[in-house]
């Protein structure tokens, strides 16, 4: 008699055998717990409330035009190291809420491309989550973006449609 054996990991902790018999149809399953070391209940130390959904965020939002590792591509300026993300929290959100356009200098470089405002779509939390993973992931270490002060950004400007210039980012830190 031959049976095909089908293993399926599940979530790291158990691991599913099922047996199958080909001439009866019968499926027989078979769970198996597994212990791997270091895995399970173990939290880094330190760990950012918040990290994997403003990760998410990056992962979903950022992440096609600045690249994973935050280099930027093509027209899209860098993360890492950039005076934008380590600079005044207020124009870092502001560029997240309602977008900038024209021409922007980061690493001796410029680039003059678009970056659509995500306001309309992402919460204040959101918002809070993504700038305080780039800023931990790509600036300095520095403490985290507050929901309460993107609520504030917001609130300070209600009727803004229109994409940030650098120019007027610059003034109004």
């Amino acid at each position: 008699m031959m049976l095909t054996v089908l293993i399926a990991l599940e979530f790291r902790y158990s691991l599913t055998v099922v047996l199958r018999s080909p001439a009866s149809g019968r499926t027989c399953h078979l769970g198996l717990l597994v212990l791997l070391a270091g895995c399970g209940p173990h939290l880094p130390q330190g760990r950012m409330p918040n990290a994997d959904s403003g990760r998410i965020q990056f992962q979903s939002y950022c992440a096609a035009c600045h690249q994973y590792d935050g280099q930027g591509m093509g027209d899209a300026p860098p993360l890492a190291g950039s005076p934008w993300v380590t600079g005044p929290d207020n124009r870092l959100i502001r560029i997240v809420l309602h977008g900038v356009r024209g021409p922007m200098e980061v690493q001796g470089k410029t680039y003059d491309q678009e970056m659509p405002g995500f306001g309309q779509i992402l919460s204040d939390s959101d918002v809070a989550s993504l700038l305080s993973f780039v800023r931990r992931r790509f600036g300095a270490p520095s403490e985290s973006i507050t929901p309460a002060a993107v609520t504030r950004v917001r609130a300070a400007n209600p009727s803004r449609t229109a994409y940030w210039n650098t120019r007027e980012l610059m003034e109004k830190q």
